[in-house]
């Protein structure tokens, strides 16, 4: 059952997303060629409501086209509730606003600029009038390795296939890492190159194993 949850992860991701790239010369930082990282996801989940804030140092306006552009700060709050409304509303960690609904995914979201919490944050969602407080938390806990080791675990492993994207000391793609959570946290690691071509690694984001690839578009 796992496996399958794995390949659903991996398989959103990298359409939502697209790939990664790595190992030319090791004079090579291949930090410098992120140009979406997700770094973190406060989360809360009852029986009626699931709420995600995730958390990005990600290029603007974002675009997978093998080529990174100027990278800043971005954050993306989803929640999910038991029934549709008329106007919700959400204030959280400093950040108010209307949440925009989505009938393809039945989940309300908003976009915002603004962060100031520290491993936990109460969110305030006014629905139709009524109001409702939860608390949500980092998913990342003790032992879980960062964006940045993720992706040297993916280098360390394909080093061939990024060589065969470096011309010379530079990287001819953009990289895209995830934080991703499902009773753990694992990462998403994808490589697109200058012709849109996506490659995809799931990370364990304990031991930087890899879990699963996938090749595709981005």
């Amino acid at each position: 059952m796992r496996k399958f949850v794995f390949a659903a992860l991996l398989c959103s991701a990298a359409v939502a997303a697209a790939t990664f790239a790595g190992g030319c010369k090791k004079s090579v930082n291949y930090g410098d060629y992120v140009s979406e990282k997700r770094y973190d996801t406060y989360a809360y989940g009852d029986d009626n409501v699931d709420i995600k804030i995730n958390l990005y140092m990600r290029e603007a306006p974002f675009c997978a086209d093998g080529i990174k552009g100027k990278v800043e700060f971005t954050g993306e709050i989803c929640v999910t509730l038991p029934q549709t409304y008329e106007l919700v509303e959400v204030e959280f960690c400093g950040n108010y606003g209307e949440m925009n609904y989505s009938a393809v995914e039945n989940n309300y979201t908003l976009d915002f600029c603004e962060w100031n919490a520290d491993g936990k944050c109460d969110v305030t969602i006014t629905a139709d009038g009524t109001k409702n407080v939860y608390q949500t938390e980092s998913v990342l806990y003790e032992g879980v390795i960062g964006c940045e080791r993720a992706l040297d675990c993916v280098i360390e492993k394909n080093a061939d296939y990024f060589k065969r994207l470096c011309d010379g000391d530079v990287f001819l793609g953009e990289i895209f890492i995830r934080l991703l959570y499902d009773e753990g946290c694992y990462y998403y690691v994808g490589v697109c190159d200058r012709q849109g071509a996506v490659k995809a690694f799931l990370v364990d984001g304990e031991q930087g194993k890899i879990i699963a690839t996938h090749d595709g578009r981005g």
